[in-house]
């Protein structure tokens, strides 16, 4: 129950933070898109290989693998994995309501980013379903899902492809309704021990 009421809040604060930010960036975004650009080429080139390997099609991959392997195995937690996955990566639609401009020229809306979208929904799923199968893990999951997240939002910014509050966005909707999609979804509580920690 806490989980959802929590999943609600972060929800709306996306919500409330698309609203405030889609008419024009506050001096934060400003400052960051300023300091990102003055990172130099480096910089430039390591955002563009993580946005390559860290984005919408990793997303797709996850999607398409989760729901092929439910439906040749037959199971069940693997399919609602696959339901979680999608309802939190279509969180990115919320775009074509808040049509917040990009700091650069781009035919697409900025908020929330559709690269951090993804990955977050990616690294959430899997966190969720290593609490199932492998909670031995789980804190490496954790820590591997934020460490993705982070690195992906930091190379939108510095591309210039989103404002860091796109970013933020992003973070908020999917976790927020991630955690109220899992308790829907009877994915939290989480089953004590799996099949596989028993052998």
């Amino acid at each position: 129950m806490i989980g959802t009421l929590i999943g609600l809040v972060l929800a709306l604060a996306s919500v409330v933070l698309g609203l405030t930010v889609r008419h024009a960036p506050p001096a934060l975004d400003e400052g960051l898109r300023q300091d990102a650009v003055e990172l130099g080429a480096g910089f430039v080139h390591a955002s563009t290989v993580v946005s390559f390997v860290l984005s919408p099609g990793l997303a797709t991959i996850a999607l398409v693998s989760l729901a092929l392997r439910a439906f040749l195995a037959k199971d069940l937690l693997l399919a609602r994995c696959a339901v979680l996955l999608a309802v939190c990566w279509s969180t990115v639609f919320a775009r074509y309501w808040y049509q917040r401009v990009r700091p650069i020229e781009f035919p697409k809306w900025a908020y929330p980013s559709g690269h951090v979208t993804a990955v977050t929904a990616v690294a959430f799923t899997a966190v969720v379903l290593c609490a199932w199968l492998a909670r031995r893990h789980l804190r490496l999951a954790v820590v591997a899902g934020c460490a993705a997240v982070l690195v992906t939002a930091a190379s939108r910014v510095v591309l210039e492809m989103h404002w860091f509050t796109d970013t933020v966005g992003a973070v908020l909707a999917v976790v927020g309704v991630g955690l109220v999609v899992s308790r829907a979804l009877g994915l939290v509580p989480v089953g004590v021990v799996s099949r596989r920690e028993q052998s």
